[in-house]
Formats: C-alpha cells, sequence, structure tokens
C-alpha cells in the first residue's frame, strides 16, 4: 500500500460579522436595521461551514475570499436601491420631463382635433359668406334694391333697365286699409299741375317691381305706353295707344329730363305721393322754358308714372 500524504490544512481567513451600520444608515427605520442584521447572522453560518469544508479542497482550488462578503454585498444593494446617486437621479427626472413634455391624453387629442375641423370649417364659411356678399351686391346692382325704411311707409327705388325706352322701378307698399295704385302717362297738359292720367294699375300689399314701356304691340303694330306690375302674387299689365305725335317725339332724337327717384330709395307716408317716373322729351321752343315743378307753358311730351293712394278716380 502506497502511503497517502496528508494534505496541509490551509489556514481560513476568518471573516468577522459585519460591523454596525449604525453611522452609515442613520436614516434607515428599525426594520432594515434588523434585516441587515439577520443577513449577517447567515453571512457568519456560511463562513463556518465553509472552513470545515476547506480542508479537504485541493490547494489550487481553494483562495482566499473576497472582501465582499454576502453581508457587505446586500447591504450596498440595499444602499444603492434606498438611495440613488445623484447621477441615477439627475437622469430619471430628465426622463420624466421629456416624457411629461409630450405626453397627451385622449381628452387633449379629442379637443384639440375638435378645434383644428371647427377652425377649417369657420374658414370655409368666411370664404363662403364673402362670396355670398359679393353675389348680393351685383343682384342689388343689376335689379334695384330699396332700403329698410319705417314701418307703414311707401318707399320706391330706380331700378336699371337694359333696353329703350322702358323703366324700372321698384316699390313697396304697407299693408292696411288704404290700397295703392301705379297712374301712368305720356302728356303734361300746359298749365296744368300733373299729367294726364291715362290710366292705373293696383300695386299689391309689400315689395313689386313697375315697369313703363313704349313699345310696338306686335299684335296691332300700334305704339303704347305700357305698365307692367310684377310681385309674388302674379303680374298685372295695362297699356294705352299713343296718338301718333307722341309716337313721333319717342322715336327721335332728343334731350330727356329726369326728375323722377333715382338710386336711393326714398320713402314717404301712406297718404303721399311719389312721382316714380317723370321723363320729359325738349322738343322746340317749350322745352327751354321748363325750370324746376312749375306748370309747362305747352303740352310736355314725356313718360309720367306716379305711385299714388288709391283713393278716387284719377
Amino acid at each position: 500500500m502506497s502511503n497517502v500524504e496528508p494534505r496541509p490544512v490551509l489556514p481560513t481567513k476568518s471573516v468577522s460579522p459585519a460591523k454596525p451600520l449604525a453611522s452609515e444608515l442613520a436614516s434607515f427605520s428599525k426594520t432594515s436595521a434588523g434585516a441587515v442584521e439577520v443577513s449577517a447572522t447567515a453571512d457568519d453560518s456560511l463562513n463556518r461551514s465553509a472552513q470545515t469544508r476547506g480542508a479537504s479542497i485541493r490547494n489550487d482550488e481553494t483562495g482566499p475570499l473576497p472582501d465582499d462578503s454576502p453581508s457587505n454585498t446586500s447591504v450596498s444593494t440595499l444602499v444603492e436601491h434606498q438611495l440613488p446617486g445623484p447621477k441615477a437621479t439627475a437622469e430619471s427626472k430628465a426622463a420624466e420631463s421629456a416624457s411629461g413634455r409630450w405626453r397627451i391624453s385622449l381628452r387633449e387629442y379629442m379637443g384639440l382635433v375638435t378645434i383644428v375641423i371647427l377652425s377649417i370649417g369657420l374658414v370655409f364659411s368666411i370664404q363662403r359668406l364673402r362670396s355670398l356678399q359679393i353675389e348680393v351686391t351685383q343682384l342689388r346692382e343689376e335689379t334695384g334694391y330699396l332700403q329698410k325704411t319705417e314701418p307703414g311707409q311707401v318707399a320706391a327705388a330706380r331700378a336699371p333697365s337694359d333696353q329703350p325706352l322702358t323703366y324700372r322701378v321698384r316699390v313697396r307698399v304697407p299693408a292696411g286699409p288704404t290700397k295703392f295704385r301705379v297712374a301712368y302717362s305720356s302728356v303734361w297738359p300746359r298749365d296744368e299741375a300733373a299729367p294726364q292720367w291715362y290710366g292705373a294699375v293696383p300695386l299689391p300689399e309689400g315689395e313689386s317691381v313697375v315697369t313703363i314701356r313704349i313699345l310696338e304691340d306686335p299684335r296691332d303694330k300700334r305704339w303704347k305706353i305700357a305698365s307692367l306690375v310684377s310681385s309674388l302674387e302674379g303680374n298685372q299689365r295695362m297699356a294705352t295707344v299713343l296718338p301718333p305725335p307722341h309716337v313721333t317725339i319717342f322715336r327721335g332724337s332728343h334731350d330727356v329730363l329726369s326728375t323722377g327717384v333715382g338710386r336711393e330709395t326714398q320713402a314717404v307716408q301712406p297718404t303721399d305721393s311719389i312721382r316714380i317716373l317723370d321723363e320729359r322729351w325738349l322738343v322746340g321752343e317749350g322745352g327751354l322754358l321748363l325750370y324746376g315743378d312749375r306748370a309747362p307753358r305747352t303740352d310736355q311730351v314725356g313718360i309720367y308714372a306716379e305711385l299714388q293712394p288709391d283713393v278716387g278716380p284719377l
């Protein structure tokens, strides 16, 4: 038998229990201190068992234990978790600030989307309103416009016309027991205070368009002066045959003196009249003697129309 040489027993480094950490962990609670002591006791028992096992371990496999005991490791780990370093604190704050800067809730997102949609709709509404205002202005220039007046008043304003010997006027009459009419004529007799009215067309309540024309009737080839009233209730027309001398004057080229209503709205009380058309053809020497509203010295040919209360014969 071979003699087995006994293996030398290496001296092991005894690990003393962890020192109290009262000075380093003064801010910890009693519970944390108890946990540290239990960890230190457990580590001491482990060190004793390590000494017994160390006798049978080879020299190349044994060595001094590291300086960092389980007790120290657990304490340092606990300290790191409890008291983070200034660098980690700064990084966590930066991360929190960055995440809070771009964070948006569902309610805020829906509110933002609603504001954007309403803003787009408002822009389109403003553009549409501007285009409609331009169209309304053009229509008023083409068809005439009556401005607002006091309730119960009679109003009239000239409307544009694109045909010769055709005159258009917008009128408005109030509702009530008093009826209104449009009288027309082509002659103002000399020394008379008003034209010699040929006829009259009744006006309905509200707004209407009155058209006075000098034209040749295609049915009988006779020249006539016609009055047409157009409203929501329909059209009413009346015409009178013109004397041959008047037709010659209207078909000729002469100067015209116009003193009727203009494009601006003219309003009066229901008991008064409005001379909506007063177109006087200045023919011969008698045309030079017309001054103001005084009666002419000779028969004055022209186109006359008046909005008046329908209270008696013409």
